[in-house]
């Protein structure tokens, strides 16, 4: 078919293959429509607007109502509304549409009031401190005696000394409850003293301070814990200039048992001894290693005893629990592909020399005690050992 313009009107012809037919020829008539038709003819805009009927809510009112409480209570509105998505299966669209859209606005309103109750809570209702202010469980501890007479096993160094060592990290504050919390990172401890008042503990400066000694940064609280996990808190009551060593005290809430944890310093540790390394390696806490003494350079050993991250601070003991060194570093393979089982320790006899500290608060005075101590015990216990 073919239509030809002209003025004023339109014609519209067909050709001969559209005349064709299976029973015959089909003719069409010639349509001429004129612009008075197409003035007269009227668009969909201009026609009178379509009546849609007025259909009462799918969902009543009054469900609407009784349905807004719970908004407060967002664990059984969630199950009120996955049982009303089972029960709306066979319903027509529209009220499965109204129901929905009931439900997603009620459950948004109810996850926005239970998130904003909840930072309420946590911002003004006291919450249970994560630490406590002393260390209960070595209040009841029965402290072993120190030099042993006969040569440890290390089974018995495990049995024994196990019970000195701590975990230790960083105190900081929530900015949500504002209590002290422990941080990601640890290190190892181990108890000096045990007196009426309270516990020493050694560790390592880079444990608290981080490996660029940040005083500022991270302030004179720590967190301690025993093997049973509870935390206390400590304080930082020393800091040496020149070596890897910090001192943390911890009050005591009661109990009087004494102890104190003896250096080795009458016999020097020598290479080629048996050395124990007690500390928490990538988390594995109270794990026992051991090795010997593999090169002495001044105030530092070389020990085969492996150690990884978590044992810095950690004890290393003799075989008669004498304390010979302090964990500090290590060199591992990510530093130097080259380095095999290179770990490092302060001597322990350094800590001694009091001149050498940075006191807080009475941190001078728990030293003295401390050196004290120890020499006495040096002076009064055979030379084989306490039996």
């Amino acid at each position: 078919m073919s239509c030809n313009l002209q003025e004023n009107t339109t014609e519209c012809r067909t050709s001969p293959l559209e005349r064709r037919g299976v029973s015959g020829a089909i003719y069409m008539e010639k349509i001429v429509i004129s612009p008075a038709d197409v003035a007269e003819t009227k668009s969909p805009a201009d026609q009178p607007a379509r009546l849609e009927p007025n259909l009462a809510p799918a969902v009543p009112r009054w469900a609407k109502w009784a349905m807004a409480p719970l908004v407060l209570l967002l664990p059984l509105l969630c199950l009120v509304a996955i049982v009303l998505r089972v029960a709306m299966r066979g319903l027509p669209p529209r009220t499965r549409h109204e129901w929905t859209a009931l439900l997603a606005t009620l459950l948004i309103v109810s996850g926005i009031v239970t998130s904003l109750a909840t930072v309420l809570v946590f911002s003004f209702a006291p919450l249970p401190p994560v630490a406590g202010a002393g260390l209960s469980e070595l209040d009841e501890q029965t402290f072993p005696s120190l030099p042993t007479a006969a040569p440890m096993s290390a089974k018995d160094v495990s049995e024994k000394l196990k019970p000195l060592v701590a975990v230790i990290t960083l105190a900081r504050r929530s900015w949500l409850t504002h209590e002290e919390m422990p941080t990601a990172s640890f290190g190892a401890g181990t108890l000096l003293q045990a007196n009426a008042e309270g516990y020493l503990f050694i560790t390592a400066r880079h444990v608290l301070d981080g490996p660029a000694w940040d005083v500022a940064k991270s302030g004179s609280r720590a967190l301690i814990a025993m093997s049973s996990g509870t935390w206390g808190t400590a304080d930082v009551v020393a800091r040496h200039r020149s070596l890897d060593l910090l001192l943390l005290w911890v009050p005591r809430e009661k109990g009087n048992a004494a102890f104190v944890q003896p250096v080795a310093k009458a016999t020097p540790p020598s290479e080629g001894e048996n050395v124990f390394v007690i500390g928490h390696p990538e988390g594995l806490r109270y794990t026992l290693s051991t090795g010997i003494i593999s090169r002495m350079n001044g105030s530092m050993i070389q020990m085969s005893a492996p150690v990884s991250p978590g044992n810095s601070g950690g004890p290393v003991f003799d075989d008669r629990g004498n304390l010979v060194a302090i964990v500090t570093s290590m060199v591992d393979k990510h530093g130097d592909p080259n380095a095999e089982n290179l770990n490092f320790a302060v001597r322990a006899d350094a800590l001694l020399e009091e001149s050498a500290w940075d006191f807080e608060s009475f941190g001078h005075r728990r030293l003295t005690e401390y050196v004290t101590r120890d020499e006495a015990l040096e002076r009064t216990v055979p030379a084989g050992g306490q039996q």
